[in-house]
């Protein structure tokens, strides 16, 4: 649904502009990125809002986007199933309470799966040149880590929500 709005829009405006200097390719990513962060950033304003945990639900999201930024991660196939999963796990997130040993632990797991795991499938996603991905990853690590200080339940979840995401199943993907 997203794909094909942003495509028809991305048509619409070429047809208008012939002459602008993006192509339909382009432009058709550009707006596909920005209805995708709206639609997320505004179903969970909406979930948070209606839950009762609007702050929490955004600290959420935006951590979860701070560390996906520099970690890499599983992408949907789908937009919408994105926008949906997103912003679902992220309303849901400050609702589940962890005891200071569950934080330390899923602290620690979230740190071993960004050392085996990031970066994750950026191929493709980054301008990133290869060889600046071991700094991605130490980037990653020290964002993780900021939570031994921390020690958020909700930091730890939404971070572990990532860390997974880092994980890759199919006889694994070169980095």
């Amino acid at each position: 649904m997203i794909e094909s709005i942003s495509k028809k829009l991305a048509h619409s405006l070429k047809a208008a502009i012939p002459d602008h200097p993006f192509s339909e390719a382009k432009l058709t990513f550009g707006i596909h990125l920005l209805l995708n962060t709206v639609l997320t950033i505004g179903s969970a304003v909406v979930l948070g809002a209606l839950s009762g945990r609007l702050a929490d639900t955004m600290i959420s999201l935006f951590a979860f986007a701070l560390l996906r930024a520099v970690s890499g991660g599983y992408h949907f196939k789908s937009a919408l199933i994105c926008v949906i999963v997103s912003s679902a796990t992220a309303a849901a997130l400050p609702f589940i309470p962890l005891s200071d040993a569950a934080i330390i632990g899923i602290n620690i797991l979230n740190i071993l799966l960004i050392l085996i795991y990031a970066p994750s499938r950026i191929d493709g996603q980054t301008r990133i040149p290869k060889r600046h991905y071991p700094k991605l990853k130490i980037i990653s690590l020290v964002i993780a880590s900021t939570n031994f200080l921390f020690a958020s339940p909700l930091l730890a979840l939404t971070w572990l929500v990532q860390s997974i995401s880092l994980i890759r199943l199919k006889g694994g993907e070169s980095k």
